[in-house]
């Protein structure tokens, strides 16, 4: 992509977020949404709109070099990347479901659902290249295991010994025969030949068998050259495709240009540093002399003016307007005085947390009033508040770095900076801003006590010395009993957690988690890897109570749940979960999942699973000092994703005998643990579970913040997968294939089950023969017909543990509240009959 192609791209998102703008903050109150069905309809909009703006500033961002324009772009994508977060807890809130269909909404907008996909911002990793290559350095130094992608299943079933030799016998007589044939077919040929020798060994025979050869080897070499011919008038005809170079490709290319910026990117940057220091330098000792002498002249003639009117030297301004850029003695404050203002010991403003406090009274209030007007007064209360999206922080910033770049940028000629490299006169003219500051705070310090001083000169002429009063004596005394209450007061202080290991080194910490195999090497599979398509059959505003989400609608809940917070440069400011639990049945991609989180973000991976910790760490007091270990080592390293395999069992009223792993014993430590973790710990705990109705669902549902569903894919995933796994090994004899047809006869297959389908067909010994044997659909649908049933009612057996959890719980009263509200109208008509 071109310089002008991506500021095309970026104008492009900035007039979509001004637009934006304008749509979420509505001028007449009336617009406002009002019920729960339009202001879903309200958030979808938003919402799908922000990922469109959002796609294109992250490409921007990825591949322009100019280091100015970067620094700017970086704040506005952070921006929508958190009101995108935002927006969607917003949703959530509204329809009390993690799923929603925006089929409808997509038409109307004329988007594909292919549209709806969230990027991963690239500089998540970029800006941690360094950071992470020490990480892997370590990993391997220490000899790390690998995260297996959930239980591995042998290709091809174990059989028993007697089956064995009976495969055996057959093949072994099948090679016989097949040897005996061909030996026979091979003394029929040599007796022909002999007999044609016998026959005639005249001349005349000798040049007509030259004949016939030359006849067919120039037919062959014709043919060949009609055929060349043909494709390359086809080809001219735009009737055929070109051959196609694997080098010259659209992506080959774009991935070699991208390359090729980010070398640019790295060298504009490093000149862009060099010339801040340079410049603020050159600035420092040229304009610094004369910045100085100039404030301190202006400061000596207020002082003088003022004394010359109103005989006294005036005081000298407060600390929070002298500070503000364009301050000047006896002039009136700049207008960006304004938001500056006293702050309280906590950090807060004096008038916002006055604001606060009425706003909070205010709710009470609405409290109150709501319990004594019955269930409408409730209905107001639950609905107020989630739909006013005026007081959201990233909304603010994308506003303010849009005004900036509209000021700045949008409307600069860039015609004679072709390379992109960084404009010096914004250089100076901020370097200069921050000298004067700098200068500002070391000049009014001296001036400040030159007033002072100047003050005790005139008073010790008029009242010559003074003497110490009874007053300060007071004063004194005062103080010390206030400081005493104050240390009182703070020696009251809460209980700590006791750190178990605080007499050990990080080293140490990382190194016995690595021998001890619980913090794993991350099997490298991004997001992009796991194949599913979206839902475009269901209605936007459904009335079923249980919406199950499908395997790209579980790809983007992972991705706005667990990739974006840990990513976000400052996690505190978005919605996010701690904890999430991924139930579904086997070979439904939960540890992709897992693995796919922890390469996107970066993070390491602590395997906190019964199986990969049974035998270690043997007693309480042990088990105790691993849980401690694993989130302190975690804490300490973000971001990092703790994965506990059969969740569910650490939870279950009751562990099988045959179960030797002990799991219950990290449940007290594990959920203490969990309970202390927060979204800006950039620390996520992630549990998997193909069995949840074995755990106590009272204690395995409320640790976690999302519990999420990991569907059997649809007819559209599944052909997508047949497609996938099929060309990835066979690309041309691939096209031959009925994907329709495999996807009808694998319904009910989990994608595990998919991919052990398509690799027992396509064997290295397959792949060797693919030019003589061409692949068949129907190799596929023996192998499908071969795997073992799935269990009648294991859908059935998950959706309804699914519809135990509070989310749906609360969804199913929304629903069936209105029909309740009806049976009781249609009472109150027959009791007044």
């Amino acid at each position: 992509m071109s310089n002008l192609h991506l500021t095309k791209n970026w104008n492009s998102a900035h007039q979509q977020l001004l637009d934006q703008i304008e749509y979420e903050t509505p001028k007449d109150v009336v617009m406002a949404p009002k019920d729960r069905e339009t202001a879903f309809q309200h958030l979808a909009v938003l919402y799908i709109k922000y990922i469109q703006a959002f796609r294109k500033l992250e490409v921007a961002y990825d591949q322009l070099v100019h280091p100015q324009k970067r620094r700017l772009l970086k704040e506005i994508l952070i921006g929508v990347m958190g009101r995108v977060i935002e927006l969607k807890s917003k949703i959530v809130e509204v329809e009390l479901s993690d799923v929603s269909n925006y089929a409808e909404i997509l038409l109307d907008l004329k988007l594909t659902p292919e549209d709806l996909a969230l990027p991963i911002p690239r500089f998540i990793l970029e800006e941690r290249e360094k950071e992470l290559l020490e990480r892997k350095t370590v990993l391997d130094t220490l000899g790390a295991r690998d995260v297996s992608l959930g239980d591995s299943v042998p290709i091809f079933p174990d059989i028993s010994p007697a089956d064995a030799i009976k495969m055996i016998q057959i093949n072994e007589r099948g090679r016989q025969g097949r040897l005996r044939a061909k030996y026979m077919r091979d003394i029929k040929i040599q007796a022909r030949r002999e007999k044609d020798l016998d026959a005639g060994d005249d001349e005349g025979e000798l040049n007509s068998a030259a004949l016939k050869i030359q006849r067919v080897f120039r037919g062959h070499r014709a043919r060949k050259f009609a055929k060349a011919r043909l494709r390359e008038e086809l080809i001219f005809l735009g009737m055929a495709s070109a051959p196609k170079d694997p080098k010259q490709s659209p992506m080959a290319k774009a991935d070699v240009n991208r390359n090729r910026r980010k070398i640019i990117q790295v060298q504009h940057e490093e000149e862009y540093q060099a010339a801040l220091v340079n410049t603020k330098e050159k600035i420092s000792k040229v304009e610094g002399p004369d910045m100085k002498e100039n404030m301190q002249d202006s400061f000596r003639q207020w002082y003088m003016e003022f004394k010359r009117v109103n005989g006294k030297f005036p005081d000298f301004p407060d600390d929070s307007l002298w500070q503000l850029p364009g301050f000047q003695f006896g002039m009136p404050p700049p207008v960006s005085a304004e938001p500056v203002e006293a702050t309280t010991p906590s950090g807060k403003d004096k008038k916002g947390g006055k604001k606060e406090e009425k706003k909070k009274e205010a709710k009470k209030d609405d409290k109150k009033k709501g319990g004594k007007g019955g269930k409408k007064g409730e209905e107001d209360e639950d609905e107020g508040p989630k739909w006013k999206y005026d007081d959201s922080k990233h909304l603010a910033t994308v506003k303010t770095e849009c005004g900036t770049y509209t000021e700045h940028w949008q409307h600069k000629d860039d015609s004679d900076n072709f390379a992109q490299k960084h404009d010096q006169e914004i250089v100076k003219n901020d370097k200069r801003k921050e000298v004067e500051a700098e200068i500002k705070l070391e000049v009014f310090e001296v001036l400040k006590q030159e007033l002072v001083n100047l003050k005790l000169a005139v008073d010790r002429a008029k009242n010559g010395k003074k003497k110490k009063g009874k007053k300060d004596k007071k004063g004194k005394k005062g103080g010390k009993g206030k400081k005493g209450k104050k240390d009182k007061k703070g020696g009251k202080k809460g209980k700590k957690e006791k750190d178990i290991t605080a007499n050990r080194t990080m080293e140490s910490l990382v190194e016995e988690l690595i021998q001890t195999g619980i913090l794993q090497r991350p099997t490298k599979v991004s997001i992009s890897d796991i194949k599913g398509e979206y839902d475009v059959l269901s209605p936007t505003m459904t009335k079923v109570p249980t919406i199950l989400p499908t395997i790209a609608e579980l790809k983007r809940l992972i991705t706005e749940y667990c990739i974006l917070p840990m990513g976000f440069p400052r996690p505190a400011e978005v919605p996010g979960a701690p904890s999430v639990l991924l139930f579904g049945p086997h070979g439904s991609g939960k540890t992709m999942l897992v693995n796919a989180v922890a390469t996107e973000a970066g993070a390491q991976l602590f395997n906190l699973s019964p199986r990969n910790t049974a035998g270690q760490f043997v007693g309480k007091q042990n088990v105790t000092k691993m849980v401690h270990m694993v989130f302190k080592v975690a804490k300490a390293n973000p971001p990092a994703v703790i994965y506990i395999d059969n969740a569910e069992m650490i939870f279950a009223k009751k562990v099988p005998k045959d179960d030797t792993t002990d799991p219950k014993r990290i449940k007290k430590d594990l959920l203490k643990q969990m309970k202390g973790l927060k979204v800006e710990d950039r620390v996520i705990v992630m549990a998997t579970s193909y069995k949840p109705w074995d755990g106590d669902i009272k204690a395995l549902i409320p640790p976690f913040g999302k519990i999420l569903y990991a569907p059997k894919p649809d007819y559209g995933t599944r052909f997508t997968i047949w497609r996938e796994f099929i060309s990835r090994k066979a690309p041309i004899q691939a096209k031959e294939i009925n994907y329709s047809l495999l996807a009808r006869m694998s319904e009910g297959l989990s994608a595990g089950s998919i991919h052990l389908a398509s690799e027992r067909v396509l064997t290295e010994r397959r792949m060797k023969l693919l030019r003589n044997r061409k692949l068949t659909t129907n190799e596929f649908i023996d192998q499908i017909v071969s795997l073992p049933p799935t269990e009648a009612g294991e859908d059935q057996e998950f959706k309804e543990w699914f519809e135990k959890t509070p989310l749906v719980k609360k969804r199913t009263a929304l629903l069936t509240a209105p029909a309740d509200g009806e049976d009781d109208k249609k009472k109150d008509k027959k009791k007044k009959k």
